[in-house]
């Protein structure tokens, strides 16, 4: 786990060493422990290095391979690394170093582009072919790890975080006023290749870049198959607990001591209670006799926000080593903008700060790889959303029974069912899986509009999601793995890296992620549970009050109470400041009043407002 970044310059001058050396020490923060330069005239490569895989100098960025005709500077693991070094010794390659990225520099000299299809892993890569003049820029299939680029005529620029593209002279800093749009009217966050700065772009996940000469191809190696797993429940059953165990297995090889969030819920606690069967069978010297975990805990003042209770009877079966922090609104108004800054763009909640605690915490146990439970929901349809989304899409397809059927279980399984099922379907219609005329119609009704200038209310519009799939339940699965699953990976990757950790996300495992989203709709809700397929796997593994869960939490922060008391004289602080009406984008004397209204109980959107402190306070760190 390391920062890189790339310079390429199209008008033949060379690379200035004073300024790679600059973007790189901008990511000092993503790779303590080493660094390194690297420049061949007009091409220039720096590496900040987190050492996890062969500690030693051999293990040292640049790397170089082939007689020095290849050079890498990588981001990332390759789990599988072992198995495919195994295979390319068998056909004679040589391997001075036992790291994971000397396997990359050899699988692509076998089998050049192609290689991504035989890595299991999470990466973001910048190779150098000097036989070839290429420049291959790669990101792992999911994006679990950034790439961002800059490039016009004279040159191409590229790295792990925004932050160290700004720092590039000749790069202008604009915000991105339709990327401002999404945020503030939809809540939409890093769906696409365009970010909050104007002329920064992400590469996505799934993607890779090619650069020869001054061309610049940017192709698409994976995607989710449209086929339907068609075996037997049992074998799918047994199948997922086979994937499962195995993904997280891959996510043990460390050289450094091993850690797990834990929430409480179904997700995090699954990664534990496996970890913890492989501890009754084997020894893993970086995780010792007992497995630590680190969570976000409020005690009894917060209980809606609180997961202490599963948590204990997660330590109870385990018996791992529990370490927990309670986040407070008083220090997150001290280190609001530091965590913006390590973000680089704007968030949308501030459930993200409850993360950036809990890797803090585990920082100050000397753990430098956690292993999380992110991207279970959006695989599994693990939010309470997906239920109006799913009801509605068994109706549009006739299938009125099996409707009336999970509705009745669903009823039942969750105490205030009748009471959510309008805001179930709510968030359905908003989403916008009928249409965007729909989508637009719900957003008309909602009074936030009302606080934004006219010229930007309708400056813009909202993305219009490609329907990929006939039926809407898998369509929303496929957007949320491929569009919305990015802002959380944003905030994992940020967040851990901001206390030099690898974070590690066994449930995007690339094989387990084909597997479920093959599998029949019903095997993601079913009796009126989400992850259907996945508890009846695990059943056994986990606690029974962890197994038979219905709510959802996840590292949450008692959020509206901040909002309506430890933040109020800051959001209005902010409101009422002279740079935030100077920006052109709302009204600042009716936000103050729609966050008044809020305040009464009149208003319920509170993530609006942190939305609008946010942006604010990311214009004044980024822009101003």
């Amino acid at each position: 786990m390391c920062g890189i970044v790339g310079i390429i310059k199209f008008d033949k001058k060379p690379v200035d060493k004073n300024i790679l050396q600059e973007l790189t020490d901008t990511l000092s923060h993503r790779g303590p422990d080493d660094e390194g330069i690297f420049i061949d005239n007009t091409i220039g490569l720096g590496h900040r290095r987190l050492s996890i895989i062969d500690l030693s100098p051999l293990g040292h960025q640049p790397m170089f391979y082939n007689n020095n005709n290849l050079a890498i500077v990588f981001n990332g693991e390759i789990y599988n690394y072992l198995e495919i070094k195994n295979d390319l010794e068998k056909s004679g390659y040589k391997f001075k170093s036992e790291s994971d990225t000397e396997v990359i520099l050899a699988a692509y000299k076998k089998w050049g582009e192609k290689c991504l299809e035989r890595f299991n892993g999470m990466w973001a890569f910048i190779l150098f072919d000097k036989k070839r003049n290429q420049i291959f820029i790669a990101r792992d299939r999911l994006g679990v790890k950034p790439v961002y680029y800059y490039h016009d005529k004279d040159k191409f620029i590229v790295g792990s975080e925004i932050k160290a593209l700004l720092k590039y002279p000749e790069i202008k800093i604009h915000p991105n006023e339709k990327i401002v749009w999404d945020y503030l009217i939809t809540g939409w966050l890093d769906y696409s290749d365009e970010t909050f700065f104007k002329g920064i772009k992400e590469l996505r996940g799934g993607h890779y870049i090619l650069i020869k000469n001054k061309n610049i191809i940017i192709k698409k190696y994976w995607d989710l198959s449209k086929e339907i797993n068609s075996r037997s429940p049992q074998e799918n059953i047994n199948k997922f607990q086979g994937l499962f165990f195995d993904a997280i297995r891959l996510r043990l090889r460390s050289d450094v001591p091993i850690g797990t969030c834990l929430s409480g819920g179904l997700d995090s606690s699954a990664i534990v209670c496996a970890i913890n069967r492989f501890l009754r069978k084997e020894k893993f010297d970086q995780i010792g006799s007992w497995q630590k975990t680190f969570s976000a805990i409020y005690g009894k003042d917060f209980p809606k926000a609180d997961e202490q209770k599963y948590i204990t009877e997660v330590i109870k079966k385990t018996e791992a080593k529990s370490f927990s922090v309670t986040p407070s609104a008083k220090k997150l108004k001290t280190e609001v903008e530091n965590l913006i800054y390590h973000q680089d763009q704007p968030v949308s909640t501030t459930s993200i700060y409850a993360q950036w605690n809990v890797f803090r915490l585990a920082q100050s146990k000397k753990i430098k790889v956690m292993l999380d439970g992110q991207g279970a929901d959006e695989l599994l349809a693990g939010y309470t959303g997906y239920f109006g989304i799913y009801f509605l899409s068994l109706i549009k397809r006739g299938k009125i029974i099996t409707f009336l059927r999970e509705l009745y279980f669903y009823l039942i399984k969750h105490p205030d069912g009748w009471s959510e099922l309008r805001e179930v379907f709510s968030r359905a219609l908003k989403a916008g899986w009928l249409g965007s005329k729909a989508a637009s119609s719900y957003q008309g009704l909602n009074p936030q509009f009302k606080i934004f200038n006219d010229n930007f209310l309708n400056k813009f519009h909202p993305v219009k999601r490609k329907k990929i799939f006939q039926d809407d339940f898998k369509n929303s699965l496929y957007h949320s793995l491929m569009m919305n699953l990015s802002s959380l990976l944003r905030y994992e990757d940020r967040n851990s890296m901001a206390f030099a950790i690898e974070s590690r996300v066994p449930f995007l495992d690339y094989r387990l992620v084909e597997f479920v989203f093959g599998l029949p709709n019903s095997y993601k809700i079913r009796n009126g549970e989400t992850k259907w397929i996945m508890r009846q796997a695990l059943k056994g593994l986990l606690p029974p009050k962890i197994i038979d869960r219905q709510d959802k939490i996840g590292f949450a922060t008692p959020e509206e109470y901040w909002l309506k008391n430890d933040l109020k004289n800051d959001l209005f602080k902010v409101f009422k400041s002279s740079s935030f009406q100077k920006r052109g984008y709302f009204d600042s004397e009716k936000v103050v009043k729609l966050y008044q209204d809020y305040l009464d109980n009149k208003f319920s959107d509170g993530q609006l407002f942190w939305r609008l402190y946010c942006l604010e306070i990311w214009l004044r760190i980024f822009i101003d």
